[in-house]
């Protein structure tokens, strides 16, 4: 899966910038309408990692299932990106809060979601493949972190000044791509890690990003 993972994830990394800098909303408006909706409080989830002795899968079953679920997963935030802009009401802070803070919790979600279908998803059948899916699942564990990391300090957000929550919101999302450029670059231990040319080869066929 070499330079793949990396790449998908800074993709979803730029959606998110694009997103967040799009909400900020218009100047000269006033900031103290009310938002219409909140954000929902997040549960805390909790990952496992794989048992030792899962199921082995065909090395081609397991890459068509991974890169569906990862399709799904990236087709969700993305899309989430952009609906962003929709969401906000020129000057109302509120709902920009509102917009961003939904938007890092829909890719906590999805992630979560794609932490369950590795789980369940078995391990491919080359050398310590069940370690590689454990290794995955560490990885999008940690870009949930941040993703929930950055919900709450979105919501955490002054609202009573527009300039100071742009400046404040473009910190956040900076921090955040910061945070997510280091768990795509981890991405790159796991190629070195398991280096198989039939799992690469299968990966490569069966992802159409």
């Amino acid at each position: 899966m070499r330079k793949t993972l990396p790449i998908l994830v800074a993709v979803v990394t730029v959606g998110f910038l694009g997103a967040c800098g799009a909400s900020g909303g218009s100047d000269n408006a006033s900031s103290d309408k009310a938002a219409t909706t909140t954000a929902a409080p997040k549960e805390e989830t909790t990952t496992t990692t794989t048992e030792a002795d899962n199921d082995t899968v065909e090395v081609a079953a397991w890459a068509d299932d991974f890169c569906g679920n990862f399709s799904a997963w990236l087709d969700e935030i993305q899309s989430a990106s952009s609906d962003v802009a929709s969401k906000v009401t020129p000057g109302d802070i509120e709902s920009a809060k509102t917009a961003i803070a939904d938007l890092f919790g829909t890719a906590s979600d999805a992630t979560q979601t794609l932490i369950s279908e590795l789980e369940a998803g078995g391990a491919p059948d080359i050398e310590d493949g069940d370690q590689l899916v454990d290794d995955l699942i560490e990885k999008f564990q940690a870009f949930d972190d941040a993703a929930q990391k950055a919900k709450s300090e979105t919501e955490g957000l002054a609202s009573d000044d527009i300039s100071t929550f742009q400046s404040e919101a473009d910190q956040l999302t900076t921090t955040f791509q910061d945070e997510v450029n280091k768990v795509a670059d981890s991405f790159t231990e796991i190629d070195q890690k398991y280096q198989s040319s039939e799992l690469n080869a299968e990966i490569k066929k069966a992802c159409n990003f």
